[in-house]
């Protein structure tokens, strides 16, 4: 299912826009289309950055065989 959205803009951009060779409307839906990828992968960005174990400058080896010595 998909919905209208609907937006003015100035006649020059209209024009560049088609100059590109694109209608406006798919251009603006490429355009979406690419900034929500982005904005998804910015955000999953910043939950791993703030969700991620402090390592003391260890390795991941190094951490793991620690918690396999420790069981």
């Amino acid at each position: 299912m998909s919905v209208t959205i609907s937006i003015r803009v100035e006649d020059e951009i209209k024009k560049d826009i088609e100059e590109l060779g694109y209608k406006p409307g798919e251009y603006l839906k490429k355009i979406l289309t690419q900034e929500l990828k982005k904005e998804r992968s910015l955000r999953a960005l910043e939950w791993i950055k703030n969700h991620r174990l402090e390592s003391e400058g260890r390795t991941a080896e190094e951490l793991i065989r620690e918690a396999r010595d420790s069981r």
